[in-house]
């Protein structure tokens, strides 16, 4: 099949999501769904929380490629924590290029818009997020 025969592009969400859940191992607890409020509440008592969501992007080269704008937002019981994570966090990203799982391969990954303090409801909860700009094909 020709890259520009693609009819479903893999999910660059859930690829993201699986590298940094690789990443950070059990130090972060990553989603693309917050969890709810208790739950929430309990996994900051031991670690962040790191949620991946695609907010945008298109294809390009005649469909060959998906070109996705992913928002990672990080979750923190101190500024400092929420921030050092995002940091680790965009770093990580920033070495997807040539990642290959979830039956896509990332070939380009590129910073939108750097970390953050982002609006949060809750006074005791700190989160900065950042966004990175991909570009993936099926593997």
């Amino acid at each position: 099949m020709a890259l520009s025969d693609v009819k479903v592009f893999p999910d660059a969400e859930l690829m993201a999501r699986n590298f940094l859940a690789e990443f950070f191992g059990s130090d972060a607890h990553l989603c693309t769904v917050l969890p709810g409020d208790p739950e929430f509440a309990e996994l900051l008592r031991d670690k962040a929380v790191i949620r991946v969501i695609r907010i945008g992007g298109t294809w390009r080269f005649r469909r060959s490629l998906d070109e996705p704008m992913v928002d990672i937002d990080v979750w923190a019981d101190s500024l400092a924590s929420a921030r050092s994570i995002a940091n680790q966090a965009r770093a990580a990203v920033a070495d997807m290029a040539g990642d290959q799982r979830n039956g896509g391969l990332c070939t380009y990954s590129a910073e939108i818009s750097g970390p953050g303090r982002r609006p949060e409801e809750n006074p005791q909860v700190y989160r900065i997020g950042f966004t990175v700009g991909l570009l993936v094909r099926p593997a």
